[in-house]
């Protein structure tokens, strides 16, 4: 089989790579296959070969941006939780709608959730899946994003939504068990995924563990020991989102007591974590991610990623929820950095630069989020022989013209109508500013009525009973 090469000329790369900030201006990228050949001025490809060429001028390319916890199915149910608390979205959205969904809903949602991540220049996600009401709802979210192309783990999810909606108990009828989940993770893991290696396999397996604060310490331990056996490459969960006066330590402290912390980790949230807990993630080698939109809205506490990663942690950051807002990575960069620019003045001292750089936010969605999903040896930066996926800003509108410093420019200027190219494994998938290969008419048709389809059903359910019911399960979870 012959190589295939895209040669992007003259254009300006921030390859993330120390000297973090300086860009290279007027610079060749060699694509070979699926790897970065080579990068420099005045490149080309062997004479005869298959190329795609690619006029980089007026354009800044950065590595493909790496989202660390994302929940795709709720991509179906846009903006829905816009105005709601915690408690709301999980009463709500986690009780009622989780349980309406069917197995083409699911497919649907994180086929389409991928593409707009694509289109959006995220080319690396962290599935955190916990709409499996039965084994054809795994099989659907997992052929979602296979059919999309982007690279990922898709962590299979042990929650168990009601089997009626709104009503928590009625989980106790349901034949489709914890013991029949952990079979059902098995059968996944053996037939979508028997090549777990993600330097070579676009998609991975992962395991996502139920919520700490509605499970005992004990059973937390049992998911992380299965999610080991299952040889999931990465296991998420949801840490320390109650927010409390002071830290409390939670499932960290759980896991470092018993012994199994790793660098398979990965935290989600994480506002009420002690130090001590933070130190433990720093020390194991654990993956930490923030979602600045949803943990300032629904009180989780303010997003702990820089005080993470000031204290070594591997930190990167994530979108959480399409049911919320909208997948613009470049706004949660953004807000991530002026949120804590904001924080670091409440001290009331004079400062006369300005401590978290711009940088440090575009390296935290890039190569922070790399290695948070450890897979920093292999991609996240632009340099030789890692992995092909890149984003390229067309940079030449009346948006983004002058471009003075090219960080600013893709963080504080930029907006995803000037993501023009997204590269992901050596693949076009967005070309002149459209996604390649995709019938979107069709698609657009499925996902408004899908989407009628369960706001209609979830009309139908009894709101009022479903927050009494829920109600004594949240307070009992606030009190831990």
């Amino acid at each position: 089989m012959s190589n295939s090469y895209i040669l992007i000329q003259g254009t300006t790369v921030l390859s993330m790579e120390p000297p973090e900030g300086k860009p290279l201006y007027n610079y060749d990228i060699v694509i070979e296959n699926d790897r970065i050949k080579a990068i420099g001025r005045g490149l080309s490809v062997p004479s005869g070969s298959n190329v795609s060429t690619i006029d980089g001028k007026n354009c800044i390319i950065t590595p493909g941006f790496v989202d660390g916890h994302h929940h795709m199915w709720q991509h179906l149910l846009r903006g829905i939780t816009a105005d709601w608390s915690l408690f709301g979205y999980a009463c709500h959205l986690r009780s009622v709608y989780g349980s309406l969904y069917t197995p083409l809903d699911v497919y649907f949602a994180n086929y389409a959730a991928a593409l707009s991540l694509l289109n959006n220049g995220v080319t690396t996600v962290l599935d955190h899946c916990h709409v499996i009401n039965s084994p054809a709802h795994a099989d659907a979210a997992v052929k979602g994003l296979k059919d999309a192309a982007i690279r990922g783990t898709f962590c299979y999810g042990f929650y168990q939504n009601p089997k009626d909606p709104g009503d928590p108990a009625s989980t106790a009828t349901d034949t489709f068990d914890q013991a029949a989940r952990v079979d059902d993770a098995l059968r996944v893991r053996q037939e979508y995924f028997p090549n777990n290696d993600p330097g070579t396999s676009l998609l991975t397996f992962g395991i996502a563990l139920n919520d700490p604060p509605t499970i005992s310490q004990e059973q937390n331990i049992e998911e992380l020991d299965l999610a080991r056996k299952l040889q999931a490459r990465l296991t998420t969960v949801h840490t320390s989102v109650v927010p409390h006066k002071t830290p409390k330590p939670e499932v960290v402290q759980n896991i470092v007591d018993a012994k199994l912390m790793g660098s398979d980790l990965v935290f989600s949230h994480g506002g009420g974590m002690t130090e001590n807990e933070l130190a433990a993630v720093r020390t194991s080698g654990a993956g930490i991610v923030g979602t600045p939109d949803t943990e300032l809205q629904m009180g989780m506490g303010y997003p702990v990623v820089w005080k993470a990663a000031d204290m070594g942690c591997r930190a990167c950051l994530g979108l959480d929820i399409t049911s919320n807002q909208g997948n613009d990575f470049l706004a949660q960069m953004r807000l991530a950095l002026q949120t804590q620019r904001a924080r670091d003045y409440d001290h009331h001292t004079v400062q006369r630069d300005v401590r978290r750089k711009t940088v440090d936010a575009l390296r935290m969605a890039t190569l922070g989020g790399a290695v948070a999903m450890d897979m920093g040896s292999f991609l996240g930066s632009i340099v030789p022989g890692k992995k092909a996926d890149l984003v390229i800003f067309r940079c030449d509108d009346i948006d983004t013209v002058p471009v003075v410093d090219p960080v600013a420019t893709v963080v504080f200027h930029a907006s995803p109508k000037n993501i023009d190219t997204v590269i992901v494994d050596g693949k076009i998938v967005k070309q002149n500013g459209r996604l390649v290969g995709v019938d979107w008419e069709a698609l657009h048709d499925q996902m408004i009525c899908r989407s009628r389809r369960l706001t209609d059903e979830a009309a139908k359910v009894d709101m009022e009973k479903a927050e009494s019911l829920f109600h004594s399960i949240f307070e009992k979870a606030m009190e831990k």
